[in-house]
């Protein structure tokens, strides 16, 4: 390895050990500290929600990730999320759903919800990230949004389709209406059974959201 690309990659292992430390916001970023309780308390590590919202699938306990493309901390919170969901249990259910604060993030969080609809979701998420986050494309223009989708073998018009359908635009609202329900002004985000709002803050390290998600999950069982 030569030294220019030795410093490229000790460069971007130190930028990822600092995203790790916060959250990206709709306001001021939160400073955070290292928690050492044993105990996850109401107020500190988590908020209880004024007004619950229902869930999907009453029989499972949902969690669901607020979550935006250009947030450098929910690509860093990504493998976190795999590992996290390799040994989810059987009454848990985990669903992504985009943050749309303005114009730019409502882009994406179509685009989104048009590669669930044709089924590419999978492979979109991943490679979206990876062209935000270091490629530098931020994936906003109708032009490049079509090729970009032809490089997952779905021609324009389908893409088009799709993406103007009643089905990614209803999608998107109520992603913004879960959004607001939720006061959600930080992502990554994490909403435990409607109830619970899991977030970085002081008290919680990006890397010990799972940590809080699964003391609520217990709680909710009992």
């Amino acid at each position: 390895m030569g030294y220019t690309s030795f410093m490229i990659r000790f460069n971007s292992l130190l930028f990822l050990a600092f995203i790790l430390l916060a959250g990206c916001s709709s306001e001021e970023p939160v400073a955070l500290e290292a928690n050492s309780a044993d105990q996850y308390r109401e107020g500190v590590h988590y908020e209880l929600l004024d007004n619950p919202t229902t869930v999907r699938d009453p029989s499972k306990i949902e969690v669901t990730e607020v979550f935006w493309f250009g947030c450098n901390h929910c690509y860093a919170l990504e493998p976190y999320i795999a590992r996290w969901k390799r040994d989810i249990s059987s009454d848990v259910s985990f669903i992504k759903s985009p943050a749309t604060w303005n114009e730019m993030l409502k882009t994406h969080a179509r685009i989104y919800y048009t590669a669930k609809a044709l089924g590419i979701e999978q492979q979109f998420v991943p490679a979206a990230f990876n062209t935000i986050q270091n490629e530098g494309r931020m994936l906003t223009g109708n032009t490049e949004l079509e090729y970009y989708f032809r490089g997952f073998d779905i021609e324009r018009d389908k893409y088009k389709s799709v993406s103007t359908s009643f089905g990614v635009r209803n999608a998107v609202d109520q992603a913004d209406k879960r959004m607001k329900q939720w006061k959600v002004t930080g992502v990554p985000t994490l909403i435990v059974n409607g109830k619970y709002k899991v977030s970085a803050s002081r008290a919680v390290r990006t890397d010990q959201l799972f940590d809080v998600v699964d003391f609520l999950v217990e709680k909710e069982r009992n």
